[in-house]
């Protein structure tokens, strides 16, 4: 079978014929050659038409080289094979003797000699990024490439090269660079004493399939970060969903990030510190894995300020330590107590609006030095959702704690708005008193001299309109006077107005008794004694206008939901448990009184909230 010729039109030197059958070779000089079919002839180009295409590629179609290279990164994320496929080609291309490639540790801020067939890190062979030493030092140093005709007369890199060999003597080294300016690696070429030096034309395909390389690679990792990114954000995602749907505790969710942490970023410990904001000291509930079993527990511990942890909450300031023992801000009297050794930690603040609520923690790089700004970066996203859920968590607490607070509050307020017991002692002695001949007429209108007989009157109108046989006539004293109790002295939202109102309405149900139910009836009596209970003597215009507290709690008629929620506490005060009225009972009450929070027909505790009419119904 005859073999494919490949003409390369980025070296003007020479027509240099190359074997592409090899996958290697195919795959790197794909973006750089031209290849040509078998059935078509080669075409006859001089060499000054050769490097004239050559430039016009370089410098009119960088895109085109660029998309190649991308999508042949795309398919495969182990750049130090493919970087030493490019090298191997670079090395065919140039005729060099052979090729060394380094890879850049930048946390380290060192290089290392990659092995093809050694990828293992005890194969690796370091130099620190610095001048004075080897080529690819000084070339990772200054991001630039060197290009030296006999590297034992330069003065510049008194080591050589990283591969010793003294035959060998022209150098071309070259750094990858990315877009953001990083060094990812450096090819050096090298050609022996027979051998005639580098030239331009050597260094312009080098410089030009390294800048390209460098571009690609950073795409590519960008890739990989993104979709890492993404999978991180729907994982956290889901797993907050889970917690504000209440299917899962708060211990979990930080167990669970904590953990997620870890294997994100490789790291052999994590931990969790919320910051106990009742506290004068820094205490703090940590989450930490068990040194025996690996598991996560939680135990409530104080955090001292010279831990990390107590600096970043303090600060606020995210720290990242590369040597933990070489860092004046680290205390080994941590480390001491628990018998874990820190060599690196990232530490990181979680901040709400405006206070930090805790701090996470990740210790001891696996598979690097230290932890990278990559690293902070999906850092920054488990501290984001750990912010929401830990300020989702403070917020049920703090509604729990006022709920309870409210239901005590609640309780000592239906307390106290208990008739005293003289009054009502003088109620039982005294339910009756002398009614005018006219009472029973619209004209009729209560004196100052009937004022202290206002509680007997309404229970005359109960008894007059209702039968008094299906009623406790005591729960009906002990009502009527926690609403005469609940009246303030307004000098027109008072008691002698609600008792007017209730006048009103009396003889209007006296007149109609046969057009309404009896449930009606009880309904529309207590609604006109009850209408203005607690009235503060403004509308609610002016409540609205000065943002008073019912205005806030109420978007519209804000008294007269008021008047009605106190309406329900003096009910529900006197509500012994027992039978209690049907839904049909309590949906059609709420609608004939217009109760839009039907809800607040029903309390916890067994004590049931219900409308006036279904209450009065069971009384």
């Amino acid at each position: 079978m005859q073999r494919r010729k490949t003409k390369v039109l980025n070296n003007p030197a020479s027509n240099l014929l190359l074997d592409t059958t090899d996958k290697a070779t195919k795959r790197v000089l794909a973006p750089y050659v031209k290849i040509i079919k078998n059935d078509k002839a080669l075409p006859q180009v001089s060499k000054e038409e050769e490097h004239l295409q050559f430039n016009y590629t370089v410098q009119n179609k960088p895109s085109f080289l660029f998309h190649d290279l991308t999508s042949f990164l795309l398919d495969s994320v182990d750049l130090g094979t493919l970087l030493h496929e490019t090298a191997d080609v670079l090395k065919s291309t140039t005729k060099a003797y052979g090729y060394t490639l380094y890879i850049v540790d930048a946390p380290s801020e060192e290089i290392y000699q990659s092995q093809m067939h050694f990828p293992i890190d005890r194969h690796k062979v370091n130099w620190k990024i610095q001048k004075g030493t080897i080529v690819a030092a000084y070339v990772a140093y200054k991001k630039e490439y060197v290009m030296v005709d006999d590297i034992l007369g330069d003065d510049r890199f008194p080591a050589g090269l990283g591969y010793q060999d003294e035959m060998i003597k022209s150098v071309l080294c070259v750094p990858v660079i990315e877009p953001d300016g990083e060094c990812y690696a450096i090819i050096e070429l090298y050609r022996e004493f027979t051998q005639f030096p580098f030239n331009k034309d050597d260094l312009k395909i080098s410089i030009v399939v390294t800048g390209w390389a460098g571009a690609a690679i950073h795409q590519n990792s960008l890739r990989i970060s993104l979709q890492k990114q993404q999978e991180l954000n729907d994982y956290l995602l889901g797993l907050t969903q889970c917690y504000f749907a209440e299917t899962v505790g708060i211990e979990k969710i930080f167990t669970e990030i904590v953990k997620f942490a870890k294997e994100t970023l490789n790291a052999e410990r994590g931990c969790f510190f919320i910051i106990d904001e009742e506290s004068d000291d820094l205490m703090a509930e940590v989450f930490d894995e068990g040194l025996g079993d690996g598991d996560m527990t939680m135990h409530r511990k104080k955090c001292q300020d010279r831990t990390i942890a107590g600096l970043v909450a303090r600060t606020g300031v995210t720290v990242n330590i590369r040597d933990a023992f070489n860092d004046p801000r680290f205390c080994t009297d941590v480390d001491e107590n628990t018998g874990f050794i820190s060599r690196s930690i990232l530490c990181m603040p979680i901040v709400s609006v405006d206070k930090i609520l805790g701090v996470l923690q990740v210790a001891n790089k696996k598979n690097g030095v230290c932890f990278t700004q990559a690293d902070e970066c999906l850092f920054k996203t488990f501290s984001v959702y750990c912010a929401l859920a830990l300020h989702y968590n403070r917020l049920i607490n703090k509604l729990f704690r006022m709920e309870k607070f409210n239901e005590c509050d609640l309780n000592l307020l239906k307390i106290q708005l208990r008739p005293y017991s003289l009054d009502l002692e003088h109620f039982k002695e005294k339910p009756e008193c002398a009614v005018a001949y006219n009472f029973a007429e619209f004209q009729w209108y209560v004196s100052p001299e009937e004022y202290p007989d206002m509680p007997q009157l309404v229970l005359h109108m109960v008894s007059q309109i209702i039968n008094m046989q299906d009623v406790d006539q005591q729960k009906i004293m002990e009502f009527i006077l926690m609403v005469k109790k609940c009246y303030r002295n307004n000098p027109y939202h008072n008691f002698e107005h609600a008792f007017n109102v209730t006048h009103c309405m009396f003889n209007i149900l006296l007149r109609n008794n046969e057009i309404f139910t009896d449930l009606e009836i009880k309904s529309l009596i207590i609604a006109a004694l009850c209408h203005d209970l607690d009235h503060s003597g403004f509308t609610n215009n002016f409540l609205q206008l000065t943002d008073d507290t019912l205005a806030q709690l109420y978007d519209e008629s804000p008294l007269e939901y008021h008047h009605y929620r106190v309406a329900m506490i003096i009910l529900s005060s006197i509500q012994q448990c027992g039978t209690h009225p049907t839904n049909k009972e309590i949906t059609g009450s709420c609608r004939l009184m217009n109760c839009k929070h039907r809800k607040v027909c029903f309390a916890n505790n067994g004590t049931h909230n219900l409308c006036a009419s279904v209450i009065t119904a069971r009384l």
